[in-house]
């Protein structure tokens, strides 16, 4: 479809898309990082909100060891801070490139 073939009905509503998060994501250094409790890497932590955070896996076994809707204790990980911090989680999403944690 060319850009003059675009119905009217269409190309009239250029009104922007609503924003529906009700957090802003906030990006993290890039040596952030996140422990399960038996101190396996999960990934690193590339986005958080108020609502959670988003982690690139570490590997497929860190994604393959998680489960939708799972709840347990993430630890993350400011190497440069020394900084470790215990959240409470539960899976929300699993891709191949990404996870989502929310904040219990």
């Amino acid at each position: 479809m060319k850009p003059k073939d675009v119905p009217a009905r269409y190309a009239a509503n250029d009104r922007p898309l609503p924003n529906r998060r009700q957090f802003e994501r906030i990006g993290l250094p890039a040596t952030a990082f996140a422990l399960d409790a038996d101190g396996n890497d999960l990934g690193r932590v590339v986005e958080i909100s108020g609502g959670g955070l988003l982690l690139n896996p570490a590997s497929p076994l860190a994604r393959v060891s998680l489960a939708m809707g799972q709840q347990f204790v993430v630890t993350v990980v400011e190497p440069a801070s020394g900084n470790r911090t215990n959240m409470n989680v539960e899976v929300r999403r699993i891709r191949s490139k990404s996870i989502a944690l929310r904040f219990l």
